[in-house]
């Protein structure tokens, strides 16, 4: 009789798993389209581009303690090295003095690390919950300070006439601006002759299509949560309970906007702007570029490090 009855059944099952596969595949379509239309490097969707501002805003207000923020007393204690020694790889004596833009501030760890160095520090975040925190972070360090509210996209019309700086810094900021490529044009224009670039980017290595678009449809559903309860539920179960980790997962799940970049390109792009000496700083697959604008200084090229392998320090949390 079972025999029977799965014979009988069997082509109904064929007809509706085929039915399921179809939407299945209806559905990926539908993903990767969006996915495409926010993430185009000349003007994201204007909807997925004003709600990774309002998410980065949510995040330097209400979610400002977490791993390897100034809360996390290790990277407070370590971030100049890690700017120095781990990041841009220049010795840490070069910055004192040197006129530096934060292109992207955030809560104001990099800003906090470059002016404890003795750097004057330019911040500038479209959020101004964003500048508010980075103010705050720097209230006590005696350099000369200047904080700017605006989108990168726009910042040579926020700067004073013919200002440029030693070094324009944007860690993980420029993949998620509306406009990909004015964004980073304005960022390589505020750099001054000789001056440098430093650059983290999501590169295209970390993360497969893919496997982008399986994150994306997990963006879309964690935007769609009608409440903060839900979607800290949400953060924590993606963290397999533990709490402390919501500032990282809402950093990975809010903002619908994550670019992922190839190298070459952004070689290309820093080349045809002038750039050279573009070097991948980091042993990773995420991208740690940093270049010069123009020619190096002789006194400058003596201040690189030269480390023959160095791995990204943020391994220290996932290990």
């Amino acid at each position: 009789m079972k025999k029977i009855i799965k014979k009988l059944l069997s082509p109904i099952l064929r007809s509706y798993d085929l039915r399921i596969e179809r939407n299945k595949q209806d559905i990926d379509a539908l993903y990767k389209l969006l996915y495409n239309q926010v993430h185009d490097l000349d003007q994201a969707l204007p909807l997925a581009s004003a709600q990774t501002i309002d998410a980065f805003g949510f995040q330097w207000k209400e979610l400002q303690e977490g791993e390897a923020m100034l809360s996390d007393k290790w990277f407070k204690d370590n971030v100049t090295n890690i700017i120095s020694e781990r990041e841009i790889l220049i010795k840490e004596e070069w910055f004192k003095d040197k006129d530096i833009i934060d292109c992207g501030s955030g809560g104001g760890r990099w800003s906090y690390g470059l002016a404890k160095m003795g750097a004057n520090v330019t911040a500038v975040d479209i959020n101004e919950s964003a500048i508010e925190a980075t103010k705050e972070v720097l209230k006590d360090i005696d350099v000369k300070k200047n904080f700017i509210l605006t989108p990168l996209e726009h910042l040579g019309a926020c700067l004073p006439e013919g200002k440029k700086y030693d070094l324009a810094w944007s860690w993980g900021v420029l993949h998620h601006c509306s406009d990909f490529n004015e964004a980073f044009k304005q960022v390589m224009n505020c750099v001054k002759e000789g001056g440098f670039i430093y650059l983290y980017l999501y590169g295209r290595e970390s993360v497969s299509y893919n496997e982008d678009i399986n994150l994306f449809k997990n963006r879309v559903i964690y935007n769609t949560l009608g409440s903060w309860e839900e979607k800290e539920q949400f953060l924590v179960d993606k963290a397999n309970g533990d709490k402390t980790k919501l500032h990282q997962n809402h950093d990975i799940y809010s903002p619908l906007l994550n670019r992922r970049l190839e190298f070459d390109f952004v070689k290309k792009v820093l080349e045809a702007n002038g750039f050279t000496d573009v070097t991948r700083t980091v042993n990773h697959t995420e991208l740690n570029i940093r270049a010069v604008k123009g020619s190096m200084k002789p006194k400058d090229r003596e201040m690189l490090l030269h480390p023959e392998h160095n791995p990204s320090w943020a391994l220290k949390y996932f290990s």
